[in-house]
């Protein structure tokens, strides 16, 4: 049964999967009331006019776009002259209760507990999922937490490897439907008679499974707790994809592929990779599926049966939106590289922008470039290009067309050195643009994420481990930030002043996530396994705080008052406060608001309330707004009064 704990916070708006409409107070807040309505594409596109007013960007599924680029290319407040150790570091952590291995997600302008608040959702493997507000320090209670029952964990499947150490309830990164405001979460639960996998839909703002869900996943040849849903879920088009690959290839299994209608989560379509063989499981280090324009779906798969007809261990696979087979690729050394487990999918599928290609590294070092138009089947020949990039396992590339060198690609190896590949001419250079001297302890590298203001202003993130080996145990972690027009520049790193800066135990294989001005980093914790922690770093306190807010209004109704207010100049949120009488003591009834209004769900018709607003950035508190009076009425009286 699913726990829920709720933040005290009165919550506006009980959402239901289908259209929205809006009523935009002045001076730009949103107030979100999701209705049965058939205007809703309309409704969205004035919804996604005013969000981006505030010029604010969301990272709704795993490494920033269904091309799994692994670029946020609208980050205009962190850029290579402000990231360093006097002004960039650690402003508050998050603590969870398990090791995180999907990548935090980020919305922004989430209509949650009264008003609009930036939001980031985290998930760990005993089945518990968080929404945080991404901004306010101090908020460190959840708007909400739900936990889906008790967790299988490795012991249960007798697999033999510590790959995880611990629980494994949920492991691949959810995937969010703003539109919708959905969020879609693969569970693996333990239950009476065995263990079950559930797909659940739930409310972005309560946590709630929507109508519909949870869906039992299953299908022939299907094992529950040997299935692993280990790669990101994928959203394209209506439908979500979930991808499997194995626990410690502890047979049978099989790399499945299986689509769900996104708003009624009927299963629609059901893809093995290996349906008279076994294994060729989709792994992918934890990278989700990739999808291009036209809804056709790329992923990679491991070692395995193949056969060219029905069984593609090793091999690049082409999907229709219907999950039928389009297309393949499968190096000429396919069979060697199943032998020793050297699977070329570790790194997942990347389509690079701009062009028909899709990219794939691998355990032995290789990469494959790939034509999505013509894959050509068996034969090294077939590839646009395959070559060693890494001495070792790659688990992580990133994307950027930069300005001053055009595309690139970014990477750091297993016990290899952080290279940097250019495109020319439709290919990689196989000598590299650039290569660190620095070599990392072990497995698996880097996992790395870039943030830009669209050509410039790039920064390349890559989390690792900051020692040793993570195979079979948490190791110490350390997020670098390097300049990503010249990465010999580092910017910071989290052990610099490890004291302020650290986030603990480096949680395998997921990227961090960079949005307005933050950077959202997952943690195993302190502990080997069991503990968990989420690292939020931003620009730390330089000048003074921003001004009050200006033009408070307030508006009663029937047992709530609805507050307005000016945006203030530099501020990032504002604080709500209230008190029963005049010039008295306040308290604060929400912080962490992102947008100029609020609505007091918890006022009593008959009272008279006195309300106050603050702003605040990195740089502290403003003073106090101007106070307004409301009172509260039943419908039929007089419902306002502000001065």
């Amino acid at each position: 049964m699913m726990r829920r704990d709720w933040a005290p916070a009165p919550v506006k708006c009980w959402r239901q999967r289908g259209a929205c409409s809006i009523n935009v107070i002045p001076l730009g807040y949103v107030r979100i009331v999701l209705l049965q309505n058939p205007f809703m594409k309309t409704v969205l596109v004035l919804l996604a006019a005013v969000f981006s007013a505030f010029g604010q960007v969301s990272v709704l599924t795993q490494h920033n776009d269904n091309a799994r680029t692994g670029a946020n290319l609208g980050e205009t407040i962190l850029t290579p002259s402000n990231v360093n150790g006097k002004h960039f570091g650690l402003l508050f952590k998050r603590v969870v209760d398990d090791q995180i291995y999907g990548q935090p997600l980020y919305v922004a302008n989430i209509d949650i507990a009264g008003g609009a608040h930036d939001v980031v959702y985290v998930t760990t493997v005993n089945n518990s999922l968080y929404a945080f507000d991404a901004n306010e320090a101090g908020a460190s209670l959840p708007f909400w937490h739900v936990n889906f029952g008790t967790p299988a964990g490795l012991g249960d499947g007798k697999f033999g490897c510590f790959d995880m150490n611990g629980n494994a309830g949920i492991v691949g990164t959810p995937v969010i439907d703003a539109a919708s405001q959905t969020l879609y979460v693969v569970a693996l639960t333990r239950v009476a008679k065995g263990y079950v996998q559930r797909l659940h839909a739930l409310d972005l703002a309560t946590g709630a499974d929507l109508p519909n869900s949870p869906a039992v996943i299953t299908t022939e040849g299907f094992d529950a707790l040997k299935e692993n849903q280990r790669p990101a879920l994928l959203l394209s088009n209506g439908v979500i994809y979930i991808a499997y690959s194995s626990h410690c290839d502890k047979k049978p299994y099989h790399g499945f592929v299986i689509s769900y209608d996104a708003q009624s989560l009927k299963q629609l379509a059901v893809f093995n990779t290996s349906p008279t063989g076994m294994a060729a499981s989709i792994w992918q280090s934890g990278q989700g599926p990739a999808a291009d324009a036209k809804g056709n779906i790329y992923f990679v798969t491991g070692n395995g049966s193949w056969d060219g007809t029905q069984n593609f261990s090793e091999s690049f696979i082409k999907l229709d939106s219907r999950l039928n087979l389009l297309d393949w690729f499968t190096p000429t050394n396919h069979l060697a590289l199943d032998n020793k487990d050297d699977d070329i999918n570790s790194s997942g599928p990347m389509l690079v922008p701009e062009t028909t290609l899709v990219m794939d590294a691998g355990k032995s070092g290789a990469l494959y470039l790939v034509d999505t138009k013509h894959m050509g089947h068996l034969g090294d020949e077939n590839a646009v290009q395959g070559f060693p990039i890494s001495t070792s396992h790659v688990h992580s590339i990133a994307y950027w067309n930069s300005a001053h060198n055009g595309p690139m690609i970014y990477l750091w190896g297993q016990k290899d050195q952080l290279r940097v590949y250019k495109f020319k001419d439709g290919k990689l250079e196989t000598t590299p643009f650039t290569i660190l001297p620095e070599v990392n302890g072990g497995h698996p590298g880097a996992m790395v994420s870039i943030s830009a203001n669209g050509n410039k202003d790039g920064i390349l993130w890559a989390a690792l481990q900051a020692s040793g080996d993570a195979w079979h145990e948490s190791r110490p972690g350390i997020l670098h930030a390097y300049s990503a027009d010249d990465v010999h520049h580092e910017l910071w790193n989290s052990l610099q002043n490890a004291a302020r800066d650290d986030c603990n135990n480096y949680s395998k294989m997921a990227p961090p996530t960079i949005a307005n001005g933050k950077v959202y980093l997952a943690s195993f914790g302190e502990k080997n396994i069991g503990t968990g922690r989420l690292c939020v770093y931003g620009l730390l306190p330089d000048g003074g705080p921003p001004l009050a807010p200006a033009n408070l209004t307030a508006n009663a109704g029937d047992a709530e008052v609805t507050l307005s207010w000016s945006l203030s100049p530099a501020a990032r949120t504002y604080n709500v406060k209230r008190s029963s009488a005049q010039n008295a003591l306040f308290s604060t009834i929400a912080s962490g608001l992102t947008s100029p209004g609020f609505v007091d769900e918890s006022a009593i018709n008959g009272r008279t309330y006195f309300y106050a607003v603050s702003a605040a950035n990195s740089n502290g508190e403003s003073a106090n707004s101007a106070q307004v009076n409301a009172t509260p009425l039943r419908p039929g009286q007089i419902i306002k009064k502000a001065h």
